[in-house]
Protein backbone atom coordinates (compact mmCIF):
# COMPACT_ATOMS: atom_id res chain seq x y z
CA UNK A 1 0.00 0.00 0.00
CA UNK A 2 1.22 3.47 -0.86
CA UNK A 3 1.50 5.76 2.16
CA UNK A 4 0.61 8.83 0.10
CA UNK A 5 -2.77 7.27 -0.62
CA UNK A 6 -3.87 7.82 2.98
CA UNK A 7 -2.98 11.39 3.85
CA UNK A 8 -3.61 12.14 7.49
CA UNK A 9 -4.40 8.51 8.40
CA UNK A 10 -0.99 7.28 9.54
CA UNK A 11 -2.38 5.33 12.51
CA UNK A 12 -4.85 3.38 10.35
CA UNK A 13 -2.16 2.79 7.72
CA UNK A 14 0.22 1.38 10.35
CA UNK A 15 -2.40 -1.11 11.59
CA UNK A 16 -3.16 -2.35 8.08
CA UNK A 17 0.53 -2.63 7.19
CA UNK A 18 1.21 -4.64 10.34
CA UNK A 19 -1.55 -7.11 9.43
CA UNK A 20 -0.22 -7.50 5.89
CA UNK A 21 3.41 -7.91 6.94
CA UNK A 22 2.58 -10.47 9.64
CA UNK A 23 0.19 -12.41 7.42
CA UNK A 24 -2.41 -12.37 10.21
CA UNK A 25 -5.37 -11.07 8.23
CA UNK A 26 -8.66 -10.77 10.08
CA UNK A 27 -11.95 -12.10 8.74
CA UNK A 28 -13.79 -8.80 9.21
CA UNK A 29 -12.68 -5.18 9.67
CA UNK A 30 -14.71 -2.18 10.77
CA UNK A 31 -13.26 1.06 9.37
CA UNK A 32 -14.95 3.83 11.35
CA UNK A 33 -14.67 7.61 11.23
CA UNK A 34 -16.25 10.64 9.53
CA UNK A 35 -17.40 10.47 5.93
CA UNK A 36 -14.89 11.40 3.26
CA UNK A 37 -11.65 10.90 5.22
CA UNK A 38 -10.23 7.90 3.34
CA UNK A 39 -12.00 4.74 4.60
CA UNK A 40 -12.97 3.56 1.11
CA UNK A 41 -9.55 4.41 -0.28
CA UNK A 42 -7.88 2.48 2.53
CA UNK A 43 -10.18 -0.50 1.93
CA UNK A 44 -9.25 -0.54 -1.77
CA UNK A 45 -5.52 -0.36 -1.05
CA UNK A 46 -5.88 -3.15 1.51
CA UNK A 47 -7.78 -5.20 -1.08
CA UNK A 48 -5.10 -4.49 -3.66
CA UNK A 49 -2.40 -5.85 -1.35
CA UNK A 50 -4.49 -8.97 -0.69
CA UNK A 51 -5.24 -9.62 -4.36
CA UNK A 52 -1.88 -8.62 -5.89
CA UNK A 53 -0.38 -11.32 -8.12
CA UNK A 54 3.27 -10.54 -7.35
CA UNK A 55 3.33 -12.29 -3.97
CA UNK A 56 5.74 -9.79 -2.40
CA UNK A 57 7.07 -10.94 0.94
CA UNK A 58 6.26 -7.75 2.84
CA UNK A 59 2.53 -7.96 2.06
CA UNK A 60 2.47 -4.79 -0.04
CA UNK A 61 1.08 -4.57 -3.57
CA UNK A 62 3.27 -4.20 -6.65
CA UNK A 63 0.90 -1.53 -8.07
CA UNK A 64 1.74 -2.77 -11.58
CA UNK A 65 0.15 -6.17 -12.20
CA UNK A 66 -3.23 -6.63 -13.83
CA UNK A 67 -4.84 -7.53 -10.49
CA UNK A 68 -3.65 -4.29 -8.86
CA UNK A 69 -4.99 -2.24 -11.76
CA UNK A 70 -8.30 -4.12 -11.75
CA UNK A 71 -8.83 -3.45 -8.03
CA UNK A 72 -8.46 0.31 -8.48
CA UNK A 73 -10.79 0.16 -11.51
CA UNK A 74 -13.25 -1.86 -9.36
CA UNK A 75 -13.16 -4.54 -12.06
CA UNK A 76 -11.45 -7.38 -10.18
CA UNK A 77 -13.60 -10.57 -10.11
CA UNK A 78 -12.65 -11.23 -6.47
CA UNK A 79 -13.64 -7.77 -5.23
CA UNK A 80 -17.14 -6.50 -4.56
CA UNK A 81 -17.93 -2.98 -3.33
CA UNK A 82 -21.46 -2.37 -2.05
CA UNK A 83 -22.83 1.18 -1.82
CA UNK A 84 -26.19 2.21 -0.30
CA UNK A 85 -28.77 3.28 -2.88
CA UNK A 86 -32.20 4.94 -2.80
CA UNK A 87 -35.09 2.52 -3.31
CA UNK A 88 -36.43 4.51 -6.30
CA UNK A 89 -39.85 3.07 -5.43
CA UNK A 90 -41.85 6.26 -5.98
CA UNK A 91 -45.36 6.27 -7.42
CA UNK A 92 -45.64 5.36 -11.06
CA UNK A 93 -42.55 3.13 -11.00
CA UNK A 94 -42.84 -0.61 -11.32
CA UNK A 95 -40.63 -2.86 -9.22
CA UNK A 96 -38.61 -3.67 -12.33
CA UNK A 97 -38.16 0.02 -13.19
CA UNK A 98 -37.05 0.76 -9.62
CA UNK A 99 -34.46 -2.04 -9.78
CA UNK A 100 -33.22 -0.76 -13.14
CA UNK A 101 -32.82 2.71 -11.63
CA UNK A 102 -30.85 1.22 -8.72
CA UNK A 103 -28.59 -0.66 -11.15
CA UNK A 104 -27.91 2.51 -13.14
CA UNK A 105 -27.17 4.47 -9.96
CA UNK A 106 -24.87 1.69 -8.71
CA UNK A 107 -22.91 1.72 -11.97
CA UNK A 108 -22.61 5.53 -11.87
CA UNK A 109 -21.35 5.52 -8.27
CA UNK A 110 -18.82 2.75 -8.87
CA UNK A 111 -17.52 4.59 -11.92
CA UNK A 112 -16.99 7.75 -9.85
CA UNK A 113 -15.44 5.84 -6.95
CA UNK A 114 -13.00 4.14 -9.31
CA UNK A 115 -11.65 7.56 -10.29
CA UNK A 116 -11.97 9.12 -6.81
CA UNK A 117 -12.42 6.91 -3.70
CA UNK A 118 -13.14 10.05 -1.62
CA UNK A 119 -16.29 10.68 -3.67
CA UNK A 120 -19.44 10.98 -1.52
CA UNK A 121 -22.60 10.06 -3.48
CA UNK A 122 -25.26 12.74 -3.11
CA UNK A 123 -28.94 11.83 -3.53
CA UNK A 124 -32.12 13.71 -2.66
CA UNK A 125 -33.24 10.67 -0.63
CA UNK A 126 -30.99 8.59 1.65
CA UNK A 127 -29.68 5.29 0.32
CA UNK A 128 -29.93 1.88 1.97
CA UNK A 129 -28.38 -1.57 1.75
CA UNK A 130 -31.29 -3.94 1.11
CA UNK A 131 -31.55 -7.60 2.06
CA UNK A 132 -31.32 -8.35 -1.67
CA UNK A 133 -27.94 -6.57 -1.76
CA UNK A 134 -26.67 -8.80 1.04
CA UNK A 135 -27.99 -11.92 -0.71
CA UNK A 136 -25.86 -10.99 -3.74
CA UNK A 137 -22.88 -10.40 -1.44
CA UNK A 138 -23.32 -13.84 0.13
CA UNK A 139 -23.42 -15.41 -3.33
CA UNK A 140 -20.25 -13.53 -4.32
CA UNK A 141 -18.39 -14.84 -1.26
CA UNK A 142 -19.51 -18.41 -1.94
CA UNK A 143 -17.93 -18.47 -5.41
CA UNK A 144 -14.43 -19.85 -5.95
CA UNK A 145 -11.68 -17.22 -6.18
CA UNK A 146 -10.22 -16.56 -9.63
CA UNK A 147 -6.78 -17.63 -8.37
CA UNK A 148 -6.30 -20.96 -6.62
CA UNK A 149 -6.06 -20.28 -2.89
CA UNK A 150 -6.65 -16.58 -3.49
CA UNK A 151 -8.74 -14.21 -1.41
CA UNK A 152 -12.10 -12.61 -2.06
CA UNK A 153 -12.81 -9.17 -0.59
CA UNK A 154 -16.19 -7.60 0.18
CA UNK A 155 -16.31 -3.87 0.99
CA UNK A 156 -19.54 -2.50 2.48
CA UNK A 157 -19.57 1.28 2.24
CA UNK A 158 -21.70 3.12 4.84
CA UNK A 159 -22.61 -0.04 6.71
CA UNK A 160 -24.96 1.92 8.99
CA UNK A 161 -27.33 2.20 6.01
CA UNK A 162 -28.24 -1.50 6.19
CA UNK A 163 -31.94 -2.12 6.72
CA UNK A 164 -32.78 -4.33 9.70
CA UNK A 165 -33.27 -7.46 7.53
CA UNK A 166 -30.01 -6.66 5.69
CA UNK A 167 -28.12 -6.27 8.98
CA UNK A 168 -29.32 -9.68 10.17
CA UNK A 169 -28.37 -11.20 6.81
CA UNK A 170 -24.89 -9.70 7.15
CA UNK A 171 -24.60 -11.02 10.69
CA UNK A 172 -25.15 -14.55 9.36
CA UNK A 173 -22.28 -14.02 6.91
CA UNK A 174 -20.07 -12.91 9.81
CA UNK A 175 -21.07 -15.88 11.94
CA UNK A 176 -20.07 -18.37 9.22
CA UNK A 177 -16.59 -17.21 8.16
CA UNK A 178 -15.08 -18.83 5.07
CA UNK A 179 -11.34 -19.25 4.45
CA UNK A 180 -9.64 -16.42 2.52
CA UNK A 181 -12.70 -14.19 2.70
CA UNK A 182 -12.15 -10.65 4.01
CA UNK A 183 -15.04 -8.34 4.87
CA UNK A 184 -14.46 -4.60 5.29
CA UNK A 185 -17.24 -2.40 6.65
CA UNK A 186 -17.01 1.37 6.50
CA UNK A 187 -19.17 3.46 8.81
CA UNK A 188 -19.43 6.92 10.29
CA UNK A 189 -21.78 5.67 13.05
CA UNK A 190 -20.47 2.61 14.87
CA UNK A 191 -23.36 2.63 17.34
CA UNK A 192 -25.88 2.38 14.50
CA UNK A 193 -24.62 -1.17 13.83
CA UNK A 194 -25.83 -4.23 15.69
CA UNK A 195 -23.62 -4.86 18.76
CA UNK A 196 -23.06 -8.41 17.50
CA UNK A 197 -21.68 -7.02 14.22
CA UNK A 198 -19.43 -4.59 16.08
CA UNK A 199 -18.00 -7.31 18.31
CA UNK A 200 -17.11 -9.62 15.41
CA UNK A 201 -14.95 -7.04 13.60
CA UNK A 202 -11.44 -5.69 14.10
CA UNK A 203 -11.80 -1.93 14.53
CA UNK A 204 -9.65 0.56 12.59
CA UNK A 205 -10.21 4.22 13.42
CA UNK A 206 -10.01 7.01 10.84
CA UNK A 207 -9.68 10.59 12.03
CA UNK A 208 -10.90 13.92 10.61
CA UNK A 209 -8.39 15.45 8.21
CA UNK A 210 -6.72 18.79 8.90
CA UNK A 211 -7.83 21.88 7.01
CA UNK A 212 -4.32 22.10 5.57
CA UNK A 213 -4.45 18.55 4.18
CA UNK A 214 -7.85 19.08 2.56
CA UNK A 215 -6.84 22.45 1.14
CA UNK A 216 -3.65 20.99 -0.37
CA UNK A 217 -5.58 18.21 -2.10
CA UNK A 218 -8.14 20.66 -3.53
CA UNK A 219 -5.35 22.80 -4.96
CA UNK A 220 -3.34 19.85 -6.31
CA UNK A 221 -6.17 17.74 -7.73
CA UNK A 222 -8.77 20.31 -8.73
CA UNK A 223 -6.62 23.35 -9.48
CA UNK A 224 -8.76 25.42 -7.10
CA UNK A 225 -7.24 28.69 -5.94
CA UNK A 226 -5.78 28.68 -2.43
CA UNK A 227 -8.32 31.12 -0.88
CA UNK A 228 -11.33 29.13 -2.16
CA UNK A 229 -9.66 25.81 -1.30
CA UNK A 230 -9.01 26.96 2.25
CA UNK A 231 -12.61 28.13 2.67
CA UNK A 232 -14.01 24.87 1.26
CA UNK A 233 -11.67 22.90 3.53
CA UNK A 234 -12.59 24.93 6.61
CA UNK A 235 -16.31 24.30 6.05
CA UNK A 236 -15.85 20.55 5.47
CA UNK A 237 -15.44 19.55 9.14
CA UNK A 238 -12.39 17.40 8.45
CA UNK A 239 -13.91 15.59 5.45
CA UNK A 240 -12.16 15.74 2.09
CA UNK A 241 -15.18 14.07 0.52
CA UNK A 242 -17.46 16.81 1.83
CA UNK A 243 -15.13 19.51 0.51
CA UNK A 244 -15.10 17.85 -2.91
CA UNK A 245 -18.89 17.56 -2.74
CA UNK A 246 -19.16 21.34 -3.06
CA UNK A 247 -17.92 20.92 -6.61
CA UNK A 248 -19.87 17.77 -7.57
CA UNK A 249 -23.43 17.39 -8.97
CA UNK A 250 -25.95 15.05 -7.30
CA UNK A 251 -26.11 11.73 -9.14
CA UNK A 252 -29.91 11.74 -9.43
CA UNK A 253 -30.13 15.27 -10.81
CA UNK A 254 -32.00 16.56 -7.73
CA UNK A 255 -30.59 20.08 -7.63
CA UNK A 256 -27.32 21.52 -8.86
CA UNK A 257 -24.67 21.22 -6.19
CA UNK A 258 -21.83 21.77 -8.66
CA UNK A 259 -19.87 24.93 -7.85
CA UNK A 260 -17.03 26.48 -9.72
CA UNK A 261 -14.88 29.02 -7.90
CA UNK A 262 -17.08 31.92 -8.95
CA UNK A 263 -20.26 30.20 -7.82
CA UNK A 264 -18.68 29.20 -4.51
CA UNK A 265 -17.93 32.86 -3.83
CA UNK A 266 -21.45 33.87 -4.90
CA UNK A 267 -22.97 31.25 -2.62
CA UNK A 268 -21.00 32.64 0.31
CA UNK A 269 -22.24 36.15 -0.52
CA UNK A 270 -25.83 34.85 -0.52
CA UNK A 271 -25.23 33.11 2.80
CA UNK A 272 -24.03 36.38 4.34
CA UNK A 273 -27.04 38.22 2.87
CA UNK A 274 -29.43 35.74 4.44
CA UNK A 275 -27.85 35.01 7.81
CA UNK A 276 -25.28 37.68 8.72
CA UNK A 277 -26.40 40.99 7.21
CA UNK A 278 -30.05 40.35 6.28
CA UNK A 279 -32.13 43.23 4.99
CA UNK A 280 -35.63 43.50 6.36
CA UNK A 281 -38.01 41.11 4.57
CA UNK A 282 -35.16 40.00 2.29
CA UNK A 283 -35.78 36.28 2.16
CA UNK A 284 -37.21 35.11 -1.15
CA UNK A 285 -34.98 37.34 -3.29
CA UNK A 286 -31.63 35.86 -2.23
CA UNK A 287 -33.14 32.38 -2.00
CA UNK A 288 -34.42 32.45 -5.57
CA UNK A 289 -31.35 34.23 -6.89
CA UNK A 290 -29.17 31.42 -5.58
CA UNK A 291 -31.67 28.60 -6.33
CA UNK A 292 -31.62 27.85 -2.60
CA UNK A 293 -35.41 27.69 -2.25
CA UNK A 294 -35.59 24.44 -4.26
CA UNK A 295 -32.11 22.97 -3.85
CA UNK A 296 -31.67 21.53 -0.35
CA UNK A 297 -27.99 20.45 -0.66
CA UNK A 298 -27.10 23.93 -1.92
CA UNK A 299 -29.05 25.55 0.92
CA UNK A 300 -27.23 23.39 3.48
CA UNK A 301 -23.92 24.46 1.94
CA UNK A 302 -24.96 28.10 2.38
CA UNK A 303 -25.85 27.48 6.04
CA UNK A 304 -22.43 25.87 6.55
CA UNK A 305 -20.69 28.89 5.00
CA UNK A 306 -22.60 31.26 7.29
CA UNK A 307 -21.75 29.12 10.32
CA UNK A 308 -18.06 29.22 9.56
CA UNK A 309 -18.19 32.97 8.98
CA UNK A 310 -19.64 33.43 12.48
CA UNK A 311 -16.95 31.14 13.90
CA UNK A 312 -14.35 33.37 12.25
CA UNK A 313 -15.95 36.37 13.96
CA UNK A 314 -15.76 34.58 17.31
CA UNK A 315 -12.09 33.73 16.72
CA UNK A 316 -11.34 37.35 15.88
CA UNK A 317 -13.07 38.54 19.05
CA UNK A 318 -10.81 36.26 21.10
CA UNK A 319 -7.49 36.46 19.23
CA UNK A 320 -7.74 39.69 17.29
CA UNK A 321 -5.47 40.00 14.26
CA UNK A 322 -3.62 36.81 15.27
CA UNK A 323 -6.71 34.72 14.47
CA UNK A 324 -6.47 32.26 11.58
CA UNK A 325 -9.63 32.63 9.53
CA UNK A 326 -11.41 30.38 7.06
CA UNK A 327 -12.61 33.55 5.33
CA UNK A 328 -9.17 35.11 5.15
CA UNK A 329 -10.12 37.24 2.15
CA UNK A 330 -12.90 38.86 4.26
CA UNK A 331 -10.67 39.67 7.24
CA UNK A 332 -11.64 43.37 7.33
CA UNK A 333 -15.35 42.51 7.26
CA UNK A 334 -14.84 39.84 9.93
CA UNK A 335 -13.02 42.36 12.13
CA UNK A 336 -15.86 44.88 11.73
CA UNK A 337 -18.48 42.28 12.72
CA UNK A 338 -16.31 41.18 15.65
CA UNK A 339 -16.52 44.76 16.96
CA UNK A 340 -20.23 45.18 16.20
CA UNK A 341 -21.82 41.90 17.37
CA UNK A 342 -21.77 41.00 21.09
CA UNK A 343 -20.26 37.61 21.95
CA UNK A 344 -23.53 36.38 23.48
CA UNK A 345 -25.37 37.22 20.28
CA UNK A 346 -22.73 35.43 18.19
CA UNK A 347 -23.07 32.27 20.26
CA UNK A 348 -26.86 32.35 19.88
CA UNK A 349 -26.62 32.87 16.11
CA UNK A 350 -24.30 29.87 15.76
CA UNK A 351 -26.76 27.79 17.79
CA UNK A 352 -29.69 28.90 15.61
CA UNK A 353 -27.86 28.03 12.40
CA UNK A 354 -26.86 24.61 13.74
CA UNK A 355 -30.54 23.94 14.50
CA UNK A 356 -31.57 25.20 11.05
CA UNK A 357 -29.03 22.89 9.41
CA UNK A 358 -30.45 19.94 11.32
CA UNK A 359 -34.10 20.77 10.58
CA UNK A 360 -33.36 21.39 6.89
CA UNK A 361 -32.30 17.74 6.57
CA UNK A 362 -36.01 16.86 6.91
CA UNK A 363 -39.01 18.14 4.98
CA UNK A 364 -39.19 21.62 6.54
CA UNK A 365 -39.64 24.27 3.84
CA UNK A 366 -36.51 26.29 3.19
CA UNK A 367 -38.17 29.77 3.16
CA UNK A 368 -39.73 28.96 6.56
CA UNK A 369 -36.35 27.83 7.92
CA UNK A 370 -34.72 31.08 6.76
CA UNK A 371 -37.53 33.27 8.14
CA UNK A 372 -37.30 31.48 11.48
CA UNK A 373 -33.53 31.94 11.59
CA UNK A 374 -33.71 35.64 10.72
CA UNK A 375 -36.38 36.25 13.37
CA UNK A 376 -34.41 34.45 16.08
CA UNK A 377 -31.14 36.19 15.13
CA UNK A 378 -32.63 39.69 14.96
CA UNK A 379 -31.17 42.39 17.29
CA UNK A 380 -32.73 42.12 20.70
CA UNK A 381 -33.41 38.39 20.31
CA UNK A 382 -29.93 37.05 19.51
Amino acid sequence: MAAEALRGQEEALALLRAALQSGHIGHAYLFHGPSGVGKTRAALYFARALLCESGRGDGSSCDACEACRDVLRLKHPDLQLLVPLPTFSSEGRTERQAEEARSEARAAILSRLASDPYFLPLFAKPGVHSVEDLARAKQFLSLTASREGGAKVLILKRAEAMTTPAAHAFLKILEEPQPNRVLILGTRQVRALLPTIQSRCLHVRFRPLSTETISEVLVERRGISKPVARLAAATADGSLGRALQHFEPPLDGAGKATLDEGEFSRLRALALDLFVHPREAAILGPLRRGRLDRDRPRFLAAVSLALHYYRDVLRHQILGERAQLANEDLRRQVAADARAIPAESLTQRVRVLEEIAESAQSNVTIPYAVASAQYRMAPGRA
